[in-house]
């Protein structure tokens, strides 16, 4: 790779710390939608298993999902005074920008939303933001944005939170850096192995520049 390197980010989980307010989100609509609630103890535990078998023991019915996700984005919205970015990510950010690197995202969540968020708390100007409403089909948006800008899969880096980044990415042919900082922790990816695995932004910043030399 030179250094003109594509680094495609998650939102939620790897630049912006949502994890507490998306739990605080699901628990509270757990009786409307008739699934269990999740307590800060089950955590490690839960980020071992897969999403097919978290669904079935918190009984979470697939028929619902998109009810599910859609009332916990419309509530994400409005409550996304209480995010902030992780320490450090703005700076590791400005970082990669200037020392050549293309910066792009990937999310779920509203573009609308993301660019707010990023103009609030003073990130650098991205050279796009995606925003595509899959939970699991990122490897058919990470095509997408492969074919639409015109990038080499190999000038690419993918940045998540999830074994689900790690799993689109290499099902793509893009390699990938996990965060333990999100969703997943460090537990999460003891299965689904990304190629790189970093605690801190100042980590990750190195670990990009190291694989893309």
């Amino acid at each position: 790779m030179s250094r003109q390197a594509t680094i495609i980010f998650d939102f939620d989980g790897t630049l912006a710390n949502s994890v507490d307010l998306m739990f605080e989100l699901y628990n509270s609509h757990s009786i409307e939608f008739g699934y269990l609630s999740i307590s800060r103890e089950e955590f490690p535990e839960l980020r071992r298993m897969g999403y097919p078998k978290i669904m079935r023991l918190k009984k979470i019915k697939a028929r619902r999902l998109p009810k599910i996700m859609m009332t916990l984005s419309q509530e994400m919205h409005k409550s996304m005074d209480k995010v902030r970015p992780y320490d450090g990510i703005v700076s590791m950010l400005n970082e990669l920008q200037k020392s050549g690197y293309s910066i792009g995202v990937l999310t779920s969540n509203q573009a609308s939303l993301v660019q707010e968020f990023f103009a609030k708390h003073s990130f650098p100007e991205f050279d796009f933001v995606v925003s595509e409403k899959t939970i699991f089909g990122k490897d058919k948006a990470l095509k997408r944005i492969i074919k639409r800008f015109k990038i080499q899969k190999d000038q690419i880096v993918y940045v998540g939170d999830e074994p689900r980044d790690v799993t689109a990415s290499h099902k793509v042919g893009v390699r990938a850096i996990g965060v333990t900082w999100g969703l997943a922790g460090v537990e999460g990816f003891e299965k689904i192995i990304p190629d790189k695995l970093v605690y801190t932004p100042e980590e990750l910043l190195n670990t990009i520049k190291i694989m893309s030399s």
